[in-house]
């Protein structure tokens, strides 16, 4: 099964560039004339669209009438990225994947969700602590030499706001995009083409004070629940995200690199991503048990400053999924024209052919082998898949003892049901991250204090080194004691 996918990044659009959508739509087109037919060898034109993330350049903080500027900014982008569709990909939406940058963060909204604090000198090694801790809410500027907290909480989430309604308006509201750090993510799958792409926010907690790149452990772990359910079986899974993951040292806008080994763990094969506005091809391998590997790609810049070695550019990737190969195609500016850009063939060294060949891994082993699964299960994931949670839960009631996918399933529609009680009476004591953590909050909020305490208290949850587990174990310590 043979795909191509146009890989864009870092459009940066906004009315005041220079280069407007009409030349820059142009010039895409002139160049998919020339890699489809005129060149040897041809590329295969764009079957998905991925755009990983700087959809608009956004706005300083201080600018007045800010919000209206980044309408005007998603509004720009919205037209070209409806044209690319319509012209690339027959206007079918379904293959276009988008993820916010931290472009898209609005500037204006996080300095007003910010106070400054007093750096009392009694209080020092505190604060210091308190802004090293993950997820803190204590902010340092280097620009000013003043400390800052996060005091509106909302309008802290509300950085993305405009790019969610800008999300919503792109697939007419047939998918929208969670406030909620931990429901930053989509799933696009395309069993045409046996691929599932998850598309991913790498904007945790990032602002202008806090520039390094992170996806909120949340979003990765119901990414991997999902992908377990009966219908992605064998698919290749590909991610998208927005950050890169090394730096130079005086750098800390990337990510963790051991969101790689994440990805890996969960059976991603494939990693697109922007921001650094320069092609690379990356292979990371599993640190621990096991032997696969997550091949990762690079998008320069389509409308942005270049990087020092790279001018403006966008990749096409060419995947095999059955042969397990693919062919990395650098497209970048040749010319010098900013306003009128000519895209050609540029290799990624130190490769020095017309293409980057390269092998990926295959798709994970399903779950449960298919010979195992039963006709229960099977209908109970068509009810899931239908929205019908509590007729699925309760098909799954035996099965779920047993069978550790019919678990998650039901696990996943009390979930979806929001209801506490029946996660409470099925998933106590919980088994993995995702019950133990929803399992406190059900506790907390049917107030059941003293079964959250012995929680807390027990090995699982005590000892646990899990991102997610740290954060409710210290916030839920802390409720119960006052």
């Amino acid at each position: 099964m043979n795909v191509s996918i146009l890989h864009i990044s870092d459009l940066h659009r906004d009315p005041d560039n220079p280069i407007s959508n009409q030349a820059l739509l142009d010039s895409l087109e002139n160049d998919r004339r020339r890699y489809s037919g005129e060149e040897n060898p041809a590329v295969r034109s764009p079957d998905i669209i991925v755009v990983s993330g700087d959809v608009i350049q956004g706005v300083s903080p201080g600018t007045s009438k800010h919000e209206k500027k980044l309408q005007a900014q998603y509004g720009e982008a919205l037209a070209f990225l409806n044209k690319v569709t319509e012209r690339f990909l027959g206007g079918d939406k379904r293959r276009i994947v988008i993820v916010p940058g931290n472009h898209d963060v609005s500037a204006c909204h996080f300095v007003g969700s910010v106070r400054r604090i007093d750096l009392a000198p009694g209080r020092k090694k505190e604060l210091v602590t308190q802004l090293f801790s993950p997820n803190s809410t204590l902010r340092w500027s280097w620009m000013d030499f003043e400390l800052y907290e996060i005091e509106k909480e909302q309008m802290y989430a509300d950085r993305l706001a405009a790019f969610c309604d800008f999300y919503a308006a792109f697939y007419d509201r047939k998918r929208i995009y969670s406030l909620n750090p931990a429901e930053q993510f989509d799933v696009f799958d395309f069993p045409e083409f046996n691929l599932t792409v998850v598309a991913f926010s790498s904007c945790h907690n990032n602002d202008i004070f806090n520039k390094q790149g992170s996806i909120h452990p949340d979003s990765i772990a119901a990414a991997g629940m999902r992908l377990r359910e009966i219908k992605f079986d064998n698919r290749l899974r590909m991610a998208v995200w927005h950050h890169n993951t090394e730096g130079l040292p005086l750098q800390s806008d990337y990510m963790d690199p051991d969101v790689l080994q994440n990805l890996i763990d969960r059976g991603f094969s494939l990693g697109f991503h922007g921001h650094q506005h320069r092609p690379q091809f990356l292979d990371t391998r599993f640190r621990h048990e096991g032997n696969r590997r997550i091949t990762v790609i690079s998008a320069g810049t389509l409308c942005g400053g270049a990087s020092a070695r790279f001018a403006r550019a966008y990749n096409l990737v060419e995947l095999d999924t059955e042969r397990r190969t693919g062919k990395l195609h650098v497209r970048e500016m040749q010319n010098d024209n900013l306003l009128l850009p000519i895209w050609g063939r540029r290799p990624l060294p130190p490769n020095i052919g017309s293409c980057l060949e390269f092998e990926f891994e295959a798709a994970p082993e399903p779950v449960v082998p298919p010979d195992l699964r039963t006709t229960t299960l099977m209908e109970a994931q068509r009810l899931h898949e239908s929205g019908e949670y509590r007729l699925a839960a309760e098909m799954l009631a035996e099965e779920a003892k047993v069978d550790d996918l019919a678990r998650r399933l039901r696990f996943d529609c009390f979930v979806q049901l929001h209801d506490d009680l029946g996660i409470i009476d099925n998933f106590d004591p919980p088994k993995g991250v995702q019950e133990a953590v929803r399992l406190m909050d059900a506790l907390w909020a049917q107030g059941r204090r003293e079964r959250l305490a012995d929680l807390l208290g027990e090995s699982a949850v005590a000892k646990s080194g899990d991102g997610s587990i740290i954060d409710i174990r210290k916030k839920y310590a802390a409720r119960l004691k006052k």
